[in-house]
Order: C-alpha cells, then sequence, then structure tokens
C-alpha cells in the first residue's frame, strides 16, 4: 500500500522550536517535529498533544488499490507516532511570547471571538443514525445522546450553525451506509385526517442546540429524491407513497402537514430559524415545492443547494443558497452583497466533487485549509460540506466507502471529517484552522486600515487555479495568510 502523510501547513520552525501565533481566543493546532515535545503550559493556555495514526482507504470509488494516510489525530495517545499539538489561548491571555518545552507561541493582541459567535457559516450535515450503528445504541437512546454529544460539540466548536434534521426516511434515497429516518411520526387516522408527533424532533432539536450547533435548523426535506413519503395508518401499518411537487398527493399529504409544523414551531420559538432545505432539485421540482410552502407555510424559510445564480431562479426567494463550488463564477460572487443586505445566507459547497480543492482522504492537506478559507477571500458567508459523519462500516481500520448496494461507493473521505471513536481527522482539524483565519480576515476587513493587503491576500485565492491544480505552493499561501493575519 502506498503511504500517503499529508502535512499540516500552519507552522514555521526554527532552529529550537516550533513558532505558533495565534489571537486571544484562538485555538491553534500544529504538527509537532520529530523529537519536539509540548511543555506544560502556564495559565492562560490549553495545551493537548495527540498521535496521527494511519487509516488505509482505497483510492477509487469501489476500486481494489490501497494507499495510507496519516490522518486520525487521537488525542493523549501514548503510541509511536507523529504528534500533533493543539493550543486553546484563553480569551483574556496576555499578548506576547511564551516557550512551552519546544513550542513557542506568540499571542497577538487581537481577540477573536467564541466559535458561536463568528458570522462564518458553516453547515456540515450530521448523520445521527450512523452514530447510532457505530455506538450499538438504540436510536435516540440515553446511550446515542451520550455518543452523540463529544462530537456535535467539537462540531460546535468549529462554528456549525446548522443542525440536520429529517421530514421524511431516506432524504437522499440509501447513499449512506446508515439510512436517515424521519423525525417526526406522521398517521394517517380511519377518517383520513392526519395526526402528528413531534416529541423526538423536539427532543434531538433541543439536544442540538444544548451541543452548540444551530441556530438555523435544516429540515430535509419537502422534495426528497425518489419523491417517497411515508406514515402509519390507524392500525400501525407503514404506509408510502409518491408525492412529486405539483402531484395531487403532494398536497394531499404536505398540507396539512406544513400547518401543523408550522404552528408547532411557532409554539417551540423555532420558527425563524428552520428552513425547508433542498438539495439539487430541478426548477420546476423548486417552483413547484416553494410555491406551494409559501401558501400553506408562509414563515418557513427556503435553503437550497444547487448549480445556478439564484438570480435565475425566476420569482423564487431563496433564504439560504449553497453553490456547487466547480459553478462559483464572477456573475455568482456579483450577487452576494445584495442578497446579504436583504438577510440571505450564500455559501459554496463541496462534496464528491470537485476533485481538487477538496477535503478527501487523498487530497493535500492543506486543500483543506483553502476551502475553510475561500469563503473570505471571495465575499461568501461560508461553506457546506456532506458530510461531517456518514461513516463507512469500519471508518476507523479502513476509510473506504463501497457501500454493498447498487450505486453505492464515494471517494474515500468524502462522507466523514471526524471518526466514530470521536477523534477528529487532520483534514477536519486543517479545515477548522482555515475557517478561524477566515473569521479573522473578516474583523479585520472590516475594521479597515489594511485594505489593500487584505485584497491582495484575497485574490491570490484563486478558485480557476485551484480547479485546475495550478494553484501553486499552498504551503506558501497559507503561510502568507498567517503572517499578514497575525501580525
Amino acid at each position: 500500500m502506498k503511504k500517503i502523510l499529508l502535512p499540516l501547513c500552519c507552522v514555521a520552525l526554527s532552529a529550537s522550536a516550533i513558532e505558533l501565533a495565534a489571537w486571544r481566543g484562538e485555538t491553534v493546532t500544529a504538527l509537532l517535529p520529530a523529537g519536539e515535545k509540548a511543555g506544560r503550559a502556564p495559565a492562560g493556555f490549553a495545551v493537548k498533544v495527540g498521535v496521527l495514526q494511519d487509516v488505509k482507504f482505497v483510492k477509487t470509488p469501489r476500486g481494489n488499490d490501497y494507499a495510507v494516510a496519516a490522518d486520525r489525530v487521537l488525542w493523549n495517545a501514548t503510541m509511536d507516532g507523529r504528534r500533533v499539538v493543539s493550543v486553546a489561548v484563553a480569551a483574556d491571555a496576555k499578548p506576547g511570547t511564551y516557550k512551552f518545552g519546544d513550542v513557542k507561541m506568540r499571542v497577538v493582541d487581537r481577540v477573536l471571538p467564541p466559535a458561536k459567535e463568528w458570522k462564518y457559516h458553516l453547515d456540515l450535515w450530521q448523520h445521527p443514525w450512523a452514530v447510532a450503528r457505530a455506538a450499538c445504541a438504540w436510536p435516540f437512546s440515553r446511550a446515542h445522546y451520550d455518543a452523540m454529544r463529544p462530537l456535535w460539540e467539537m462540531l460546535a466548536a468549529a462554528g456549525q450553525k446548522t443542525l440536520t434534521v429529517t421530514l421524511v426516511d431516506l432524504p437522499w434515497n440509501h447513499q449512506c451506509y446508515d439510512g436517515y429516518e424521519a423525525l417526526i411520526r406522521v398517521v394517517r387516522k380511519t377518517d383520513g385526517t392526519w395526526a402528528y408527533d413531534f416529541d423526538e424532533f423536539d427532543r434531538y432539536v433541543e439536544f442540538g442546540r444544548a451541543c452548540g450547533l444551530g441556530p438555523q435548523i435544516a429540515c430535509y426535506t419537502m422534495c426528497p429524491w425518489g419523491y417517497m413519503v411515508s406514515w402509519q395508518d390507524a392500525s400501525g401499518s407503514l404506509q408510502k407513497a409518491e408525492a412529486k411537487p405539483g402531484a395531487p398527493f403532494f398536497a394531499e399529504y404536505w398540507g396539512p402537514y406544513l400547518k401543523a409544523f408550522a404552528g408547532h414551531l411557532k409554539e417551540k420559538g423555532w420558527l425563524d430559524d428552520a428552513y425547508i432545505s433542498l438539495d439539487e432539485r430541478s426548477p420546476e421540482d423548486l417552483r413547484n415545492t416553494v410555491s406551494f410552502l409559501r401558501t400553506n407555510a408562509p414563515g418557513l424559510k427556503i435553503a437550497m443547494a444547487g448549480n445556478r445564480k439564484p438570480s435565475e431562479f425566476k420569482g423564487i426567494d431563496l433564504d439560504s443558497y449553497s453553490q456547487s463550488l466547480g459553478h462559483v463564477t464572477p456573475d455568482f460572487l456579483a450577487e452576494v452583497p445584495q442578497r446579504r443586505k436583504e438577510g440571505k445566507i450564500t455559501t459554496y459547497y463541496i462534496c464528491c466533487a470537485p476533485v481538487r480543492p477538496n477535503t478527501f482522504m487523498d487530497s493535500p492537506q492543506d486543500e483543506a485549509f483553502w476551502c475553510g478559507f475561500y469563503p473570505a477571500a471571495s465575499g461568501l458567508d461560508g461553506l457546506l460540506r456532506w458530510a461531517y459523519n456518514s461513516w463507512p462500516a469500519d471508518a476507523c481500520a479502513d476509510a473506504s466507502y463501497s457501500p454493498p448496494w447498487k450505486g453505492g461507493g464515494w471517494r474515500s473521505g468524502d462522507t466523514f471529517l471526524v471518526y466514530p471513536d470521536g477523534s477528529p481527522s487532520i483534514r477536519f482539524l486543517t479545515l477548522v484552522d482555515g475557517i478561524q483565519q477566515a473569521e479573522k480576515f473578516n474583523i479585520l476587513k472590516a475594521r479597515g486600515g489594511n485594505s489593500a493587503e487584505l485584497s491582495a491576500l484575497a485574490a491570490k485565492y484563486d478558485l480557476k487555479a485551484a480547479l485546475n491544480y495550478k494553484s501553486g505552493d499552498y504551503a506558501a499561501l497559507i503561510a502568507e495568510t498567517k503572517n499578514l493575519l497575525n501580525k
């Protein structure tokens, strides 16, 4: 198997120590050079050290050619391996230079706010059922919630703004190893009327918010792949039918549902945060769905991921829109400022495409930083990615995603950024590093004073060059980015 060691380019090395710089309130992660150690941290710093572990994966979907990447970070581990250090700087730490062991930290006299206050809009899709399977726990039992908590809190610490919830079973068919199920129980009574049980939905939303996720609630979806919806009849038997937007049964099923759902959200105080989310739907499906939604539940918002400019969806007002990275163009970016003035969110997304830049197991590691920072450079609000934790059978042993059903198979690393045991990937830590620098960039930009330097830096995050593998030395660009932001 080919060994791939993916470096984390966030350090500058001196002869005697690894040199880091951070704002107060920031957490910095770096690889420790061989033989170097982090010493006891002084007051105002929290230091942890982990070991970077190898994980094998196939280089192409459903392929047999294996490679190995140093990707899984085991905090506080004692086995042999490359060391990773994480240094959290308290918001009230005194500016200056500190040294603990072989780590030298320069604290800049600026403050990075807590993650929940970041303006950056991060949306990494969560998968509760994958956690239940990995933890051998009954879905939404106490054991399941206990297993989710550290994973969801780690995501909240990255600035996650959205909780992924499901209104239907299998909103994306069964493209994941573990299927998604509806969080709201739907019953059709003998007289043909509908009843709804929101208890599980409520418990999960409250749990997600307690972990720090949100405030947005992304509800998937009124337009699932395959259009199938399900419910229980009065006898408790499961029933299914196609509910295609514009068809009679769509109105029969979703009309009462939306009225009940919107009323319940309003009662809970969540209506302003809830989005009916649509993923890569056709203009016809989108138009029919949005028109129906606006008529039956005008308080609910719409979120959409697609590959057109928002203005091309004629007559459709999209409250949150994410554009496929390969379709981000100057014309698309030109629409973002006006959308922001109107209180709308505009991001980009990556998934199985493009091949580069991305966060796959075999992606050059610095690309994760580029993906995290790019929204600041381009003027977008943030990043959406599928997915945070849609794991294959045994992600810690084999990151390959080759499901046993027809049509499966995703590029290794496409579906998860953290591991079932709660350990992060180095890809995730590098992505978060880029997100933090993006937040710092936008803070400095808003304050003014060095706008020319910031603009010159942003221009170097050239999307066309990145898509064509011609972006040059990522490590040098990251170093330049951090040098400017940590002046």
